[in-house]
């Protein structure tokens, strides 16, 4: 009798513990956790209770509630999230607001504990009033520049004109499905402003130094419903340029920014000419001192950046002895290529240090054993500021035509072609010039139906690489082009610059709206065959 008393409390231990872990083997479960019940019931009205209770129909656990779990009006931070068997439970450190509508979408935070997977579309709204807000607000979000639709991004709005986006926390927010997509529920009817951000800091607010963020200018009247918004991201530094640092040695001195400028203006107030570079990155400038005839010299500097942002100040370059090691002069070739419509070949350098002085006799084109063509100064274009060189160097077909593949155009920078500021010189740079032939090509032709008044259409390479650019064309052919895939960009160029905007929240300016066109198959890429035409592709916006 008693050996049957303790197996059958043996069974019955190990049946109790088995329904508490997941199974092994057997078929697996797909199932969701389903909601039974919830404190308050979903669209309550005068709800009174301290804490939010939902029950489900299994035991479910918390993945990431403080991240997955959005409230909206804000309860705040210190928000305790429990789970206990079946149940969900929401403690707010604070009491909730008299006469306001709360909207909690759970994502995909709550997950049974056997396979993990997460309850569906699950929300419950409620309010502490009378009244409950039913409007929302639905739309998506996207990336400038990039295919890829972004997902969870802070989706927020405000009401105020006071409001800073990159100052100040959104009460109502949700965040980006995998699709970009958004929906901001259980709104009171009035304007409003959306805007949205990375928030890899968490911390509610966006920081342009190192997140993704966008807006829109327009307000919203939200009166009814409200689905197809579109909000573009961009990431650009929006901080005010500030000085950080200036450091003087014999020979330079580097002046550093907190971020990344474009343009540079110096008005130099001593006979002496500047020359001047950007360091390793934009938030650099270097300023060279050989053959100055004095040790200090005061500039007035002028930079601004891609936001419209300018910094002015008035500052001294010196000469301080110091023990620095010299830098070899470096020249890396950044793209040769020769187009074929317009019979020009592109060569492209970069250097680490500026260049005073180059040498025409050493610098040519070898056509073929017999014949050379001189690069001539007119053909070379320098960008000090930017440690680039250029050559633009015309090369008419006709004195190749009769020359072999194995005998293709070669560019050749003897050794001493550029000198740089501190007198040393270039290495030898030998390079073939592949001269595609035609019969080797294809073609793209475009046909732009809109009614927008300016804009800049970009061929691109799969990988990125601009190809061409053009301004406000409706119909064009692109030829000679190799084979491989393209991409086509849009940009509209509401001042008619020429160039992309970033735009200015501060000033309310939205930045210009790039389009990446695509196929009717849903492709961001069209291949070109040789000896083919493709097109011509209809593009609409």
């Amino acid at each position: 009798m008693r050996n049957i008393i303790v197996s059958f409390l043996l069974v019955l231990l190990f049946s109790q513990c088995a329904n508490q872990t997941s199974p092994n083997g057997g078929l697996q479960d797909k199932k969701v956790p389903e909601l039974i019940s919830s404190k308050p019931k979903n669209n309550q009205l005068n709800f009174g209770g301290e804490k939010i209770e939902v029950e489900f129909d299994e035991y479910v656990k918390l993945k990431d509630p403080a991240e997955e779990i959005m409230i909206t009006p804000s309860i705040g931070k210190d928000t305790k999230y429990i789970a206990k068997k079946n149940k969900i439970v929401i403690i707010p450190k604070t009491k909730w607001n008299p006469n306001t509508t709360y909207s909690i979408s759970f994502r995909d935070a709550v997950q049974d504990i056997t396979e993990s997977n997460s309850a569906f579309n699950l929300r419950l709204a409620f309010s502490t009033g009378s009244e409950i807000d039913s409007l929302q607000l639905v739309g998506v979000v996207s990336q400038l520049y990039k295919e890829e639709l972004p997902e969870k991004i802070t989706v927020a709005v405000y009401q105020s004109d006071t409001f800073n986006i990159f100052n100040h926390q959104p009460t109502y927010f949700t965040k980006t499905d995998k699709k970009g997509r958004f929906v901001i529920s259980n709104l009171k009817a009035g304007v409003y402003y959306i805007y949205a951000f990375d928030d890899k800091s968490k911390n509610l607010k966006a920081e342009s130094k190192s997140e993704r963020y966008g807006f829109l200018n327009k307000k919203i009247e939200l009166s009814g419903a409200y689905d197809s918004l579109r909000v573009p991201l961009i990431r650009v530094d929006a901080r005010d340029i500030k000085l950080t640092n200036i450091r003087h040695t014999e020979k330079i001195t580097r002046i550093k920014f907190n971020k990344p400028v474009d343009s540079v203006q110096i008005s130099n107030y001593s006979s002496n000419k500047l020359i001047y570079t950007f360091g390793e990155t934009q938030e650099e400038l270097i300023f060279y001192k050989e053959n100055l005839e004095k040790d200090s010299i005061k500039i007035k500097l002028h930079v601004s950046d891609s936001v419209g942002h300018a910094f002015d100040t008035v500052t001294y370059i010196k000469s301080i002895p110091t023990k620095v090691v010299k830098e070899t002069f470096k020249m890396t070739s950044t793209k040769l290529n020769f187009n074929i419509e317009t019979e020009i070949l592109t060569a492209t350098f970069k250097f680490n240090k500026p260049i005073t002085k180059f040498n025409l006799d050493s610098m040519y084109v070898q056509i073929d054993s017999m014949r050379s063509e001189p690069i001539t100064a007119n053909e070379i274009i320098i960008d000090t500021l930017h440690h680039q060189l250029k050559i633009e160097k015309p090369i008419p077909q006709k004195q190749t035509e009769k020359t072999s593949k194995a005998e293709n155009p070669i560019l050749i920078l003897g050794k001493g072609s550029f000198v740089s500021i501190e007198a040393d010189s270039s290495k030898a740079f030998n390079k073939n010039i592949q001269i595609p032939k035609e019969e080797g090509t294809g073609s793209l032709a475009i046909d732009v139906k809109t009614n927008e008044k300016h804009y800049l259409i970009e061929l691109l390479t799969r990988d990125g690489e601009l190809v061409k650019r053009l301004s406000t064309i409706q119909k064009y052919i692109y030829k000679n082009l190799s084979p491989t895939e393209y991409k086509i960009r849009i940009i509209i160029d509401r001042n008619n610059n020429g160039i992309w905007d970033a735009g200015n929240y501060d000033k309310r300016i939205e930045p210009e709206n790039v389009i990446l066109f695509k196929t009717f198959e849903g492709k961001f890429t069209t291949p070109v065959r040789a000896n083919w035409e493709v097109g011509p592709l209809v593009i609409k916006f």
